[in-house]
């Protein structure tokens, strides 16, 4: 018997095999459904707010967020305008 055995002695492929097994192989497609782009879209968001939301009690905490009082109007009117 033979004790080293290597692969090339298993292995025996025909050049007819090779391009028989690579006309069956079939094109594949991964789609992502509109749901799922729908909750990798909500993701970014929330992911954006909370390091907003992050950043702000960040400034809070140290003492350096300032109040813009002409953006609050503003939101105050547009808010009450609506109504």
């Amino acid at each position: 018997m033979k004790d080293n055995i290597s692969d090339e002695d298993h292995v025996h492929v025909h050049p007819y095999n090779v391009e028989k097994n690579e006309q069956n192989k079939v094109e594949q497609k991964i789609e992502t459904s509109p749901h799922a782009k729908d909750n990798q879209i909500v993701n970014q968001i929330i992911a954006k707010r909370d390091k907003q939301i992050q950043q702000l009690k960040k400034q809070i905490e140290e003492g350096t967020y300032k109040v813009q009082p002409m953006k609050v109007a503003e939101k105050m009117l547009s808010y009450f305008n609506k109504k």
